[in-house]
């Protein structure tokens, strides 16, 4: 009984190790499309709103940085859906601010 109970708690902290390394494979991959996704669009929006390209690139390039830096997937995904809310209208201030 005792080597069957090691068995299933061997197995479970190798499935557990696993999930580990899943979850911080699914976080990297979500924050570098993340990342090239906002850049493109910001560097876009910046551009139309009167910057230079190298500019632009350079600001949204800081920007998203300091917003993969800081935030998690799902916290990256609330914002990315979020409308001009108080709290994300505050947490793109702090990363623009954050890379004056």
């Amino acid at each position: 009984m005792r080597v069957g109970t090691l068995i299933v708690c061997c197995m479970a902290l190798l499935m557990l190790a696993g999930c580990a390394k899943s979850k911080e494979a699914y976080e990297k991959s979500f924050k570098d499309s993340f990342k090239t996704s906002f850049d493109k669009s910001c560097t876009q929006s910046a551009m139309k709103g009167g910057l230079k390209e190298d500019k632009a690139k350079s600001k949204c390039d800081c920007v998203s940085t300091y917003l993969v830096g800081k935030y998690s997937s799902i916290e990256l995904t609330k914002l990315s859906t979020a409308t001009e809310s108080t709290p994300s209208k505050q947490i793109f201030d702090e990363a623009i601010n954050s890379c004056k």
